[in-house]
């Protein structure tokens, strides 16, 4: 890299900013034992864009959203949002280690705000205990927990294999077949019969996200012989990627829809919806989901650039699943792709969650490499609403130092002057939306006043999205009649929100919404007395504007 830059002075700052944002993170990161916030002196003061703290002398045993002087008396075990100033989000998948509720509570108490069921790897009945677990944490800590149900769409997977996981050796011969009967390390089932007919000799087969690679020998109608170029171990499930081949399935398979009727029962907050190739594929998953659930439109491989823009436009949220898209592409067009993908979603205010071997190392190690820390890094300079534990948090040896490593890799970036730059600078690049052009306006004004939140009041999430898409440097209150949108919410960017059954958009009063707005601004530990707010909402009637259409400045 440093050569390169040589040839190329105009990629000399690109190469030291990147240098020092590895340095700076991992240092960070390694301050201390997982808990580098109080590593600092006894009472400094850390001052940040969301809220100021002062570190303990001692390192807490369990929970980094430690309880501060409340501003109103509230029910026990309620938790404020002030105790926690990260803007960007974390998605935990879940998975056998970390299918308890002490496990979950454990990761939600150090900073996820969403948990992952990968339903490829997870049996209906463990679904539903999952979200049953889930739901716990939520009633007993009186706040709102966002479920994502990740359907596994119309992938390619072996069968089942001895012991649950095999060890394929270089050079050895291997057979993907229609036999039912469980693998081992000579064959697997793999029930495609449609697939073998479009497999020719010397094509490569990526196996178990890449782990393994075979080139094809011969096919035909009932199996496909393989010869392992590079070997390693194969677990139950895994992926069988066919490069360049366009899969004859659609998006959402009968399994997915089975799935998507069982999660909506069960009452999960977004379904994750593979393989997204056309707006389509979007536009079918929302006839099937309606109301009930939002949508997240998973770009896992090549997509044509206009029919991308369509998917973010259609879709609830985007999710960049780097594993597939790299095996399925190329290594190296998987970065540039991942930037090209955030930027579209930050214009149009899209959602977006980076995904896939963000801190790959923690699976079996308790620390993460330097890379993977500035990889992270990155993610949230490019200004991502989310970033995602997969294998680190389902199968790891270490999820919970995982979910603790991430969450202080945020935090340190979020704290430099560097992050608050690149915020500001993407503000012009923003799509115009007439029915939220107050939104600006409302991020200035509460600039200007100093205003500690802008509290908007939502029935479906449209408004918070759009404050986000500002990136403000104040926490966005967001108060919601439905407890749908207050958990869907949680993967949002810088929103924090809290489920007000006692609001009502039928009934809409703006005087009602801005006594709430005081009221639970403070109960959240995010503004005091005589601070300000700016308070957003929409206000029904037939000669208002839709959209956000009423705005207020407040003191409480």
């Amino acid at each position: 890299m440093i050569r390169a830059s040589r040839q190329n002075p105009y990629l000399l700052p690109v190469v030291a900013s990147s240098m020092a944002t590895a340095l700076l993170v991992f240092a960070f990161v390694r301050t201390s034992t997982f808990e580098p916030r109080y590593a600092l002196q006894a009472g400094m003061v850390v001052q940040h864009p969301r809220v100021s703290f002062a570190p303990r002398t001692s390192i807490p045993s369990q929970s980094r959203r430690s309880k501060p002087p409340r501003a109103l008396d509230t029910q026990p075990g309620t938790y404020f949002w002030g105790e926690r100033h990260s803007q960007t989000k974390m998605v935990a998948t879940i998975g056998p280690p970390t299918r308890s509720e002490e496990m979950i509570e454990k990761m939600w108490e150090r900073g996820a705000d969403v948990f992952r069921i990968p339903m490829c790897y997870t049996s209906q009945e463990d679904c539903a205990e999952t979200i049953r677990l889930i739901r716990n944490v939520e009633a007993r800590h009186n706040s709102t927990v966002g479920i994502l149900m990740d359907l596994q769409g119309p992938k390619l997977r072996i069968g089942k294999l001895e012991g649950g996981s095999i060890s394929i050796e270089d050079d050895a011969i291997f057979t993907l077949d229609l036999n039912k009967e469980i693998g081992d390390k000579t064959r697997v089932n793999f029930p495609y019969p449609r697939v073998f007919q479009m497999i020719a000799p010397g094509t490569m087969i990526p196996m178990g996200g890449g782990r393994v690679t075979a080139r094809v020998i011969s096919s035909s109608l009932e199996d496909v012989k393989l010869q392992v170029i590079r070997g390693g171990r194969l677990n139950t499930n895994d992926r069988v990627n066919v490069p360049k081949v366009s899969l004859p399935y659609r998006a959402l398979t009968d399994e997915d829809i089975n799935n998507i009727e069982f999660g909506l029962e069960q009452g999960v907050d977004w379904v994750a919806l593979s393989c997204v190739r056309t707006k389509e594929d979007v536009l079918e998953a929302k006839r099937i989901v309606g109301l009930k659930a939002f949508i997240m439109a998973k770009i896992e491989t090549e997509v044509d650039p206009d029919e991308l823009v369509e998917i973010i436009r259609e879709a609830d949220s985007v999710m960049v699943a780097r594993g597939d898209l790299g095996v399925d592409t190329n290594v190296e067009s998987v970065p540039p792709f991942q930037k090209k993908i955030v930027a579209q979603c930050k214009k149009l205010g899209t959602p977006v969650v980076i995904s896939t071997q963000m801190l790959e190392s923690m699976v079996e190690s308790p620390t993460p490499t330097r890379a993977e820390a500035s990889d992270v890094a990155n993610a949230i300079y490019d200004g991502a609403d989310a970033v995602m534990l997969s294998a680190e948090t389902s199968i790891g040896s270490y999820p919970v130092e995982a979910v603790d490593t991430m969450e202080d890799i945020i935090r340190a970036v979020e704290a430099s002057p560097e992050y608050l730059g690149f915020m500001k600078s993407d503000l012009r690049r923003n799509e115009p939306n007439p029915g939220y052009a107050m939104i600006p306006a409302a991020r200035q004004i509460a600039r200007d006043t100093g205003a500690k939140a802008i509290v908007c009041f939502s029935s479906y999430g449209r408004i918070p999205r759009q404050v986000s898409r500002e990136r403000t440097t104040q926490p966005v209150l967001t108060l919601s009649e439905d407890v749908r949108t207050a958990r869907m919410l949680n993967l949002v960017w810088g929103v924090c929100p809290v489920h007000v059954p006692s609001l009502s958009y039928k009934d809409f009063s703006f005087d009602i919404v801005l006594e709430k707005a005081k009221e639970i601004a403070m109960e959240q530990g995010l503004a005091c007395k005589d601070d300000k707010l700016v308070v957003v909402a929409s206000k029904p009637g037939q000669t208002e504007v839709s959209g956000a259409n009423t705005m207020r400045i407040v003191q409480i």
